[in-house]
């Protein structure tokens, strides 16, 4: 489910929420908020770490993991809820477990 953002804040069920980097998706899924950060403000020359999850009150229970590309290594976009799938700057297709952040499973789409 889709969730409305502007800028770096984001309209959550229990309020809004302040997440730090510009916002280009946010969905809800369950009772966990997945957010992803647009990866251009991150700091170059390392891993962006650009996805994070929320609980419904705005706690912030992750950050997903990089998937060991170093410099190229950020998320562009999420594909698919169920299983959340998100696309990498990389060229891979990574599922994430939305309950901590864990990458699951990765696969080179190139």
């Amino acid at each position: 489910m889709k969730l409305e953002f502007q800028g770096s804040r984001l309209d959550a069920p229990g309020g809004p929420i302040e997440v730090g980097f510009p916002i280009i998706d946010a969905r809800r899924i369950e009772d966990v908020i997945v957010v992803l950060c647009d990866w251009m403000a991150f700091p170059r020359g390392e891993p962006a770490r650009n996805l994070f999850g929320f609980g419904l009150n705005g706690e912030h229970l992750w950050r997903a993991q990089d998937i060991g590309m170093h410099a190229i290594d950020a998320y562009t976009d999420i594909v698919a809820e169920v299983p959340l799938s998100v696309f990498n700057y990389a060229c891979f297709a990574c599922t994430i477990d939305p309950r901590s952040g864990e990458v699951l499973a990765k696969q080179f789409t190139k």
